[in-house]
């Protein structure tokens, strides 16, 4: 319902939770300005596409966009964009202890590894149907919980994923396995994250499962993803969630496309202050006093309300002269968050389409994940990514150019061999050196992700907290925008 009595807002940052945010609090009639440091909209959801030639482009952020995400299907239909469905790909190549193995997912695979008679002839799919499937089938309810976690999956956070692999009777060498590709991507690794985080975070990706909650809205403005028709290049007509939600997409011409269809639409075009670095939070005349840097020189905000989405690794270094409670500042001081190295080549054509359409490889190299970025793009180029995190990721980033490159072209020919002989290009992006970051997205060790959550999901005062990581999917489009309509949902109902 639209409010009894507007408020003055101010959010900082333009990513996809401050947009949805704002997008939601003016439809309920407040009055709404949002400041971003940046020159773009979009905060981690961002699309590269200098060096490359032929119009390619590569995400440097969010990639995958999965149909049961209501809410981000939701708002790519509001922007009336069109989706490109990502075809489904055959297994992927594996690199491990020296050894390249072409069809991980096929049962005669011969791992490098020890293991038990009952792990062998299974395949990487088997594996994960013997050890963690289960687990995230039968816990998936618990999972958005409003108090989470619940007592039911307390546990699982007071081991690593590790350990929790171990606790299912899973042999060193099947951990070994795990520990090489996806499970591997968030903080510093499988030995070192709470087995809560890996299992909340497969709830968003494993194939069959129920959409998410959609359709929710603090004003007159409803988005109901429900209603509405889905855009797929290829489709002759608007499709049903029902005909998506079982597949991952991505949007026509880079996905940073949507932040910057809700930053130019009429509701917020002439809302959002670009190039606005926050650089205090103080009592004010309203309520709370926003001090920023601009171009023109420091300005100040005053507002009754604050929704801070400004990630912790870098509002820690931007004085709060609030009166927050200890445990906000100490969750602000202590959260961690995942280093994250993509680097970018540009090939004179696709090689890895001969035995896996994908690109898909994983390693226990420092390239870690290997993909095709160029899957739904036409012509022969092609743009292959090495996805790196945690320490592996560190050390490529004190890496000097030249010997970065030949070390990135030697890892990628041994999943692809004689592949590096294709490059025309490179980009690489850190997203640690980046100053609005600090890093890729939140990691949780275990015994942090209750406190953590709790904390950073309830206001301090004026000042709330939104953002993928205060959500209950950190990393993912949908857990920013969950994170947005909570917060701005909060702010509307505030006396």
């Amino acid at each position: 319902m639209p409010a009894s009595r507007p408020k003055s807002v101010l959010v900082l940052g333009a990513g996809m939770a401050g947009l949805t945010a704002a997008y939601q609090l003016v439809q309920a009639g407040h009055d709404v300005t949002v400041l971003e440091a940046r020159e773009v909209p979009g905060g981690r959801v961002r699309t590269l596409r200098d060096p490359f030639a032929d119009g390619m482009h590569a995400e440097e952020g969010a990639m995958f966009l999965n149909g049961h995400h209501t809410l981000t299907m939701g708002y790519i239909a509001l922007a009336g964009l069109t989706m490109v469905r990502i075809p489904r790909s055959g297994s992927p190549f594996a690199y491990i202890r020296g050894h390249r193995l072409a069809n991980v997912d096929n049962t005669s695979t011969r791992w490098p590894v020890e293991l038990r008679a009952d792990e062998r002839g299974i395949g990487l799919g088997g594996l994960w149907k013997k050890y963690i499937i289960p687990v995230v089938q039968r816990n998936l309810r618990h999972t958005r919980d409003k108090r989470f976690p619940p007592p039911g999956l307390r546990r699982y956070d007071e081991m690593t994923a590790a350990e929790f692999l171990r606790s299912r009777g899973a042999s060193s060498g099947a951990v070994e396995i795990f520990g090489v590709g996806y499970l591997n991507l968030t903080g510093n690794g499988l030995h070192c994250i709470s087995a809560l985080t890996m299992l909340r975070d497969l709830t968003a990706i494993l194939p069959g499962l129920p959409p998410l909650p959609g359709g929710f809205s603090v004003g007159r403005y409803r988005i109901d993803p429900f209603a509405k028709g889905f855009h797929v290049q290829g489709e002759p007509t608007p499709l049903t969630l029902a005909q998506i939600r079982e597949d991952e997409f991505t949007i026509l011409g880079g996905n940073d496309r949507l932040p910057h269809a809700l930053a130019n639409s009429p509701v917020l075009e002439r809302r959002v202050i670009y190039g606005a670095e926050v650089v205090r939070l103080a009592p004010g005349a309203a309520g709370v006093r926003v001090t920023a840097e601009t171009s023109r020189g420091r300005r100040n905000w005053d507002a009754e309300a604050v929704i801070c989405t400004i990630p912790f690794s870098v509002l820690r270094q931007i004085p709060i002269d609030l009166p927050l409670p200890n445990d906000v500042r100490q969750v602000i001081e202590q959260l961690l968050y995942t280093s994250v190295v993509r680097q970018y080549v540009q090939t004179t054509a696709r090689p890895w389409n001969r035995v896996n359409r994908s690109g898909v490889g994983i390693a226990d190299t420092p390239v870690m994940y290997v993909n095709d970025q160029s899957i739904t793009q036409a012509g022969t180029r092609g743009v292959l990514e090495s996805y790196s995190t945690g320490p592996h990721a560190r050390a490529w980033a004190v890496m000097r150019e030249p010997e970065r490159r030949r070390a990135l072209a030697a890892g990628l020919d041994q999943l692809y061999p004689r592949v590096s002989r294709m490059i025309t290009a490179h980009a690489m992006i850190d997203w640690d050196a980046d100053p609005y970051a600090r890093g890729g997205y939140c990691s949780f060790e275990p015994g942090m992700i209750g406190h953590q959550m709790r904390v950073m999901q309830r206001p301090a005062g004026r000042l709330y907290f939104a953002g993928d990581h205060t959500s209950s999917l950190p990393g993912w489009i949908q857990g920013a925008i969950e994170s947005g309509h909570a917060a701005a949902a909060a702010v509307h109902r505030a006396r």
